[in-house]
């Protein structure tokens, strides 16, 4: 074969997307014509980003085979039986192929069962992530990969959602250390958060009450926004559940939706609230309990550089916070 290509011939130009099948068919084209010659297999080689060898292998493949491409080797896959001896073993992938290995080695077929790492690799590649938590850990597991759809639009105060959330910021009370709580609800059609109470302890019933009375109340000092919800959802926080809260609402006709526990995707608007304080407010406070620490070495902030308590800034609401106890 020449070097040179020969003058007015056909000569082989590489097209972006045409990789090695098509690349591979011109000049198995051109050997057939007698006209292919170490120029064409060169500029191959340059386009593709290959060296020479490489090249004229892949023409000595497709005369001895007839193969353009490169040859992808069988893998192992999960059968509908693989599948279901993942569920009786719980996702165990070495047990299922410890039983296959053995039911293999009694019938004389040892060799027709894959490794261990492949059949690992064919359930993370067969499988998705939800499938897999599912055989590990039940229905409940697999529905946490799951995308939840939204409620459909409402209008203003037509519903509230309502939860507690301890923060993680160590403040300065009398001397002692401690992480406060909040109490708020938000309105789920225009986010707003419409009551709020801070406390320096767990709350009880008058954090929400206070909450509440921020929301409900549209007087100086509280609003413009809040008013009477029209339902509040709740997940079964005996604080929002007790006597008292339930005949205030229920004085202004104000249903409480109590959601199953565990379930905060029902209430993720409140979620993501409390999500969003930490993630854009709490973070940069001293005293923050989350921040990252070498391991082995964590010593808390001294109460002296702490926030005192009655200068802890309250979460971003759209209403001033009302006096709770604790709160100056």
């Amino acid at each position: 074969m020449s070097d040179q290509v020969p003058a007015g011939e056909d000569v082989f130009r590489w097209r972006p997307g045409m990789g090695r099948e098509g690349a591979v068919l011109h000049l198995v084209a051109l050997d057939g014509r007698g006209e292919l010659t170490t120029a064409h297999a060169r500029l191959v080689a340059r386009a593709l980003g290959v060296s020479l060898r490489t090249v004229w292998n892949w023409l000595a493949v497709a005369r001895r085979e007839g193969r353009l491409s490169a040859c992808t080797p069988d893998r192992a896959t999960v059968s509908p039986d693989v599948r279901a001896r993942l569920a009786v073993w719980g996702g165990n992938v070495s047990a299922v192929h410890r039983e296959l290995l053995a039911e293999a080695v009694k019938a004389g077929v040892a060799d027709s069962v894959p490794s261990l790492r492949a059949l690992q690799r064919a359930v993370r590649q067969d499988l998705s992530a939800g499938e897999r938590a599912g055989l590990r850990g039940g229905e409940g597991a697999r529905r946490r990969y799951d995308v939840y759809g939204k409620r459909p639009s409402t209008h203003r105060n037509a519903c509230w959602e309502g939860d507690h959330k301890r923060i993680p910021v160590r403040v300065d009370l009398e001397g002692s250390a401690v992480c406060p709580w909040v109490t708020w609800f938000i309105d789920v059609a225009t986010k707003v958060i419409v009551g709020v109470a801070l406390t320096p302890h767990q709350p009880a019933r008058d954090a929400v009450l206070a909450a509440l009375r921020t929301g409900i109340s549209r007087q100086d000092p509280y609003g413009p926004f809040g008013g009477l919800p029209g339902v509040v959802r709740v997940d079964r926080g005996k604080e929002f559940l007790c006597r008292t809260v339930e005949r205030a609402l229920g004085a202004f006709a104000v249903p409480v939706d109590d959601l199953p526990a565990y379930k905060p995707y029902r209430k993720g608007t409140v979620e993501g609230l409390n999500g969003a304080v930490e993630e854009m407010l709490l973070v940069s406070l001293p005293g923050y309990t989350h921040r990252a620490r070498p391991a082995e070495a964590y010593h808390p902030d001294p109460v002296e550089e702490l926030l005192p308590y009655p200068d802890f800034p309250p979460p971003p609401v759209c209403t001033p916070p009302v006096s709770t106890p604790g709160w100056h």
